[in-house]
């Protein structure tokens, strides 16, 4: 196989992994809305009330309500604020202790 051959090659398979991904992310999305109408279709035949297979409720100005599977799931937004803060700054750190690094081998060389 020859050079050229190879890189035509190379340039199909990427075309059939990006295919690939849209055609992924739509199954999902069709999947999501499958899931989505079939359940408010049963309710609204059988007169049920239960938590919804996913829903979104906003408490107060912080806290979320998340149902997923008929559970609940409190969502406070300072909590995940503070952490992900807290994440920012350790990660930022990190960084700086490398660029110092960096700069240390390179003044060795």
């Amino acid at each position: 196989m020859s050079r050229v051959e190879r890189k035509n090659l190379n340039k199909k398979n990427k075309k059939r992994s990006g295919r690939k991904c849209i055609c992924m992310l739509f199954m999902f999305f069709i999947l999501i809305n499958g899931i989505l109408i079939v359940d408010d279709s049963f309710r609204m035949m059988m007169m049920i009330e239960e938590p919804k297979v996913f829903d979104h409720k906003k408490i107060n100005e912080q806290v979320h309500e998340i149902c997923f599977c008929g559970e609940n799931f409190y969502i406070d937004e300072q909590k995940i604020y503070t952490t992900y803060e807290s994440i920012r700054n350790e990660v930022q750190d990190c960084i700086e202790i490398l660029k110092e690094k960096k700069k240390v081998i390179c003044k060795e060389r």
